[in-house]
């Protein structure tokens, strides 16, 4: 059974391997079952042989983050392997939606959603191995929209503009990645005191000190039904955002400068919610 999520048959990818596994365990003679990130990504390009997006209740492709989050992942593969057949399956993925002159297929910039950023960093990927300018043009839209971004009041990025006024933990991880990657690469050292502000600013809304952890979201107006009348957090933790909060830490402290002093304040976040 396929799913129409790519995502959902990566798990189910995932879980064959390990029954396959386990169901060696009675057998009077057990064979070792290597698990490689080949195998899984092999097996996901059988499956999508075309496109690593999945279609919407409109039937058509949109780009996404999910998409960017497999592809950056097939990318670190085929850095580590070389093999071209990953490389070629990236930039097939990203040319259906990158026009020559850098405009980008169903994505909407004024839509202002923060998680159409994360596919940007396969953009990067793709202009410094082939130095063709459409992936930069298109990298630019999206560093655009980052800088007409709706914000709250300190300069923190809205989730999406369906959301006002609020800031998620995962939308760390969908903009500044990307954002710091950029900055690196084209030298726009005046990006980085905003990317360290994201974080100081979900470090102060969302830090919760009786457990060291952070909450879900924040609406500075505190007008959602969720947030608190006090202090605008959502009720909850949730663990996957927390997840993503810190592989945006750890993404972004990989190219972040460290010269910078927004870089120490990211690190010290990053080593309290390890700890």
């Amino acid at each position: 059974m396929l799913y129409k999520n790519p995502i959902q048959n990566i798990i189910v990818v995932i879980l064959l391997l390990v029954l396959f596994g386990c169901s060696s365990v009675n057998t009077v003679k057990k064979e070792a079952i290597t698990f490689t990130p080949e195998i899984l990504v092999n097996n996901f390009i059988a499956l999508h042989p075309d496109t690593a997006a999945y279609k919407t209740e409109s039937k058509s492709y949109k780009w996404n983050y999910e998409q960017g989050l497999i592809l950056e992942s097939i990318y670190r593969l085929w850095t580590n392997t070389k093999d071209e057949k990953y490389f070629n399956y990236i930039k097939k993925n990203i040319d259906y939606y990158v026009n020559e002159d850098g405009s980008i297929k169903t994505y909407e910039l004024n839509n202002f959603n923060i998680d159409n950023v994360a596919p940007g960093r396969v953009l990067l990927h793709l202009y410094e191995t082939t130095k063709q300018n459409k992936y930069k043009l298109a990298a630019d839209t999206l560093i655009k929209q980052l800088q007409l971004h709706p914000r709250t009041s300190e300069g923190g990025l809205w989730h999406k503009k369906i959301y006002p006024n609020q800031m998620w933990l995962d939308g760390l991880y969908m903009a500044e990645p990307f954002y710091s990657e950029y900055s690196v690469m084209f030298n726009e050292q005046k990006y980085f005191d905003d990317i360290a502000n994201q974080f100081l600013l979900i470090k102060k809304h969302l830090y919760d000190e009786k457990t060291g952890l952070y909450f879900h979201g924040w609406d500075e107006s505190k007008q959602q039904k969720w947030a608190d009348p006090v202090k605008g957090t959502s009720p909850n933790f949730w663990g996957r955002s927390l997840g993503w909060f810190m592989m945006a830490m750890v993404d972004v402290l990989d190219s972040f400068p460290e010269n910078h002093k927004g870089r120490n304040e990211i690190l010290k976040m990053f080593r309290e919610l390890s700890s």
